[in-house]
């Protein structure tokens, strides 16, 4: 884990988004990055080939691990980059295997999704909604599922949902998981919350710390990587524009990570 940290300290990654980073979006946007976030996928094998079709994975193994690694070729066959995959579910053991698969297929690391607002996974009790009081009971057990894994494990919250996470972070910090990333978008003020990021890193300052939301310049990112984000992650305006992580990995040339 000490290793992998310092392989990505202080470097960009494109953040997930669902039903848009697939592997070809993904290895269309890799310059400047350290790692690329496919997915988000469901693992719901279930609802595989009825609903939301291209966002759930496969539920036959075999096949999984085909799609998967597919996905994670498109990336690798261009670029030397972490590839990790962004994954909700609604059971642990769902959660668990398609981890496996990924790891299998040949990717990095997989990030569980304890962020997105798919009502349907809402409604009972996951995502955004397992960081709520009654339900962390069983955020803490998946937790500790993946971080049995052999693939790293990054969890994802987002800031805001609820107005204090220590409780949250104080367990987190005691379990084998690579990092935390936290979407800190403000939609107040359309910027990213960098007081937020700074917070979190000042009470724990050895927490592996990715952030994400409304970086739109490298002077954000600098600002986020100044307020102890190890990793800095970009999202939305690489739809439009598929070299605006590398124009932003450009311009942080620019900077020395310490200076505001």
């Amino acid at each position: 884990m000490k290793n992998l940290r310092g392989k990505l300290k202080g470097s960009l990654f494109l953040s997930s988004m669902m039903g848009i980073t697939n592997g070809k979006f993904c290895a269309e946007r890799c310059v400047g990055t350290a790692m690329v976030q496919l997915g988000a996928y469901l693992a719901e094998p279930p609802m595989y080939g009825v609903l939301e079709p291209g966002l759930i994975l496969p539920s036959e193994r075999k096949r999984c691990v085909e799609f998967l690694a597919g996905e994670v070729e498109k990336v690798k066959k261009r670029f030397n980059v972490a590839v990790c995959l962004n994954l909700a579910t609604l059971k642990l053991e769902w959660g668990l295997e398609a981890a496996e698969c990924f790891r299998e297929a040949g990717g990095d690391f997989v990030e569980l999704n304890v962020h997105g607002g798919y009502r349907r996974y809402l409604e009972q009790g996951k995502l955004r909604a397992m960081v709520l009081p009654e339900n962390r009971g069983e955020l803490f057990r998946w937790l500790e599922g993946f971080s049995k894994l052999d693939i790293p494990t990054i969890v994802k919250f987002r800031a805001g949902v609820i107005p204090d996470y220590t409780p949250i972070l104080d367990r987190v910090v005691e379990m084998d998981i690579l990092g935390v990333h936290f979407n800190v978008r403000d939609e107040t003020s359309k910027r990213p919350d960098v007081e937020f990021v700074r917070m979190v890193k000042s009470r724990y300052d050895g927490m592996f710390l990715l952030a994400s939301g409304y970086v739109r310049s490298a002077e954000d990112a600098i600002m986020l990587f100044n307020a102890g984000a190890d990793m800095v992650g970009i999202a939305e305006p690489t739809i439009k524009d598929p070299n605006y992580i590398a124009n932003i990995a450009e311009g942080l040339k620019a900077f020395k990570i310490g200076e505001r």
